[in-house]
């Protein structure tokens, strides 16, 4: 099977959001670019992930816990998305049944709107 750029790109992107996310520290006051807090005034379910993985990459469990509770989840399927990808590619791997991927984004968006629903009642939403 011939490589071309568009594979090796995807071998890429992955390490090179993590060196990103490493490099570039979290922006405290930075300017919110989420659209669905620029249009109804309020955070969304995964407001403060990028930072929390940002802190999760630096070794800062706490403080990316304190951004948003379920970064240690995201980032485990991230890496074992990730990894079964490679594996894929390398024709080590089959594919994943349809089923099992539709529980694992349907579980986790309930997860993620129970966070919001959890952290909007409690007023420990991050600010817009």
């Amino acid at each position: 099977m011939t490589k071309t750029w568009k594979h090796r790109i995807g071998y890429l992107a992955p390490a090179t959001l993590v060196g990103a996310l490493a490099i570039v520290g979290p922006i405290e006051g930075g300017p919110t670019l989420c659209p669905f807090a620029l249009c109804t005034g309020i955070a969304c379910p995964g407001c403060g992930m990028t930072r929390a993985a940002s802190h999760l990459i630096r070794g800062d469990v706490s403080g990316a816990l304190g951004y948003h509770p379920l970064i240690l989840l995201i980032a485990a399927l991230s890496v074992m998305g990730t990894a079964w990808y490679l594996l894929r590619r390398m024709g080590k791997a089959g594919p994943i049944p349809n089923r099992w991927v539709n529980t694992i984004l349907v579980l986790t968006g309930v997860m993620l709107l129970g966070v919001w629903v959890a952290r909007a009642l409690s007023g420990t939403l991050p600010p817009v």
